[in-house]
């Protein structure tokens, strides 16, 4: 079916601290070789969606330049392709053009790039959430349901059912209708419940109607302002995805997410369907002499002198003799030098670290140095 794909490339949820800094949360690398939003596109290619919207707030030059016209995306093409929204500001607008207050005045604020497109139906999906997923099911639900809204939902994220703060979690009746919905407070206990992994199917054209509603009523969030509030009115369905869901919100989740796929079974369910990214042409990596890499992934162009255990290597990252590296992530083209240890670390791109220093985290609250530091 005609399809337009729309991702929020932020989330108002990210708490990341350093990491995104000086960039939005989807160009944030992951998994040693690609960056957050190269899942969320290949979902999108996978599912034969070849017409794609970027929405971006703020710090999206680096997103910019990683997608730039989405040849790697095979999205290059006269007829639909990749587009990113950027914020702009008009004197109608009295606020800031990228201080969005939701969901549905970003997509109001870009309505006549949407209206553009000849798609009957509208695939909107978050940056947060990453999983593997053919879209096609869900709108082939969506239209058997005869419904007004699908939103998928999980009731596993991250291998687990304790459900992180912020995430909408749906009411449904029997028949997988969605009456009512709420965010999550609680931030402890296992709860077997539906909850939402940012991804709603729609038609245009209802979009279209129900965006210029809200707006009218100053509601700017999408699940509260439009569909808790027409619940009644709106045959709103769920779907359930059953595969393997990590959600980003914090460094923590961020880091409990990349380790995860050093365990084989998370891996094979994560990389289910093809990953496409940036292609970036560099020589294979250097093991040295002497040095020691356990269940690690390390990506091409690195140099590996020391050890390395359960970690995340990217590309053009030199470490040094005798350093030693667990648990951690180092991204791209950074310098660990000799006899340096380094555990429970995310170290950004291109920071230097010095001979013989130690950095030492926590899983629940990892050491981050940002990008272009030196220790």
């Amino acid at each position: 079916m005609n399809t337009l794909g729309i991702i929020f490339s932020y989330t108002e949820r990210e708490n990341l601290r350093e990491l995104t800094k000086h960039r939005t949360l989807s160009s944030l690398p992951f998994a040693g070789k690609y960056r957050m939003i190269d899942v969320i596109l290949s979902n999108y290619v996978n599912s034969d969606v070849t017409d794609v919207s970027i929405i971006t707030k703020d710090n999206y030059h680096s997103l910019m330049d990683h997608v730039g016209a989405g040849k790697e995306w095979d999205l290059t093409r006269n007829k639909g392709g990749l587009r990113v929204l950027t914020p702009y500001s008009s004197p109608e607008m009295p606020v800031h053009a990228g201080m969005y207050r939701g969901d549905v005045e970003a997509l109001s604020r870009n309505m006549h790039s949407i209206r553009r497109s000849m798609a009957e139906y509208v695939v909107l999906s978050g940056s947060g959430t990453l999983y593997s997923m053919d879209y096609r099911d869900v709108i082939e639900k969506h239209v058997a349901d005869n419904a007004d809204i699908t939103a998928v939902y999980t009731r596993s994220m991250n291998g687990s059912k304790i459900v992180p703060p912020g995430v909408v979690i749906f009411d449904m009746d029997e028949s997988g209708r969605i009456k009512d919905l709420k965010y999550n407070t609680n931030t402890t206990d296992e709860q077997d419940v539906a909850w939402g992994i940012g991804a709603v199917v729609i038609k245009k054209s209802l979009l279209e109607s129900l965006v210029a509603d809200a707006m009218s009523y100053q509601e700017y969030d999408f699940y509260e302002g439009i569909m808790k509030r027409l619940a009644n009115n709106l045959n709103i369905r769920g779907y359930e995805y059953t595969g393997y869901v990590m959600e980003i919100s914090s460094v923590t989740d961020y880091m409990k997410a990349n380790m995860s796929l050093l365990d084989k079974e998370m891996a094979d369910k994560f990389y289910a369907a093809p990953i496409y990214t940036k292609i970036k042409d560099s020589v294979p990596v250097q093991y040295c002499d002497g040095c020691s890499v356990k269940n690690s992934i390390v990506a091409d162009g690195c140099k590996i002198e020391g050890t390395v255990e359960n970690s995340i290597i990217s590309r053009g990252v030199r470490i040094g003799k005798g350093a030693v590296i667990k648990n951690s992530i180092i991204m791209q083209n950074t310098e660990v030098m000799a006899n340096v240890v380094l555990d429970h670390v995310i170290l950004d791109k291109d920071v230097i670290v010095r001979e013989n220093r130690q950095l030492v985290g926590h899983e629940t609250y990892p050491v981050v140095v940002e990008k272009l530091s030196i220790v």
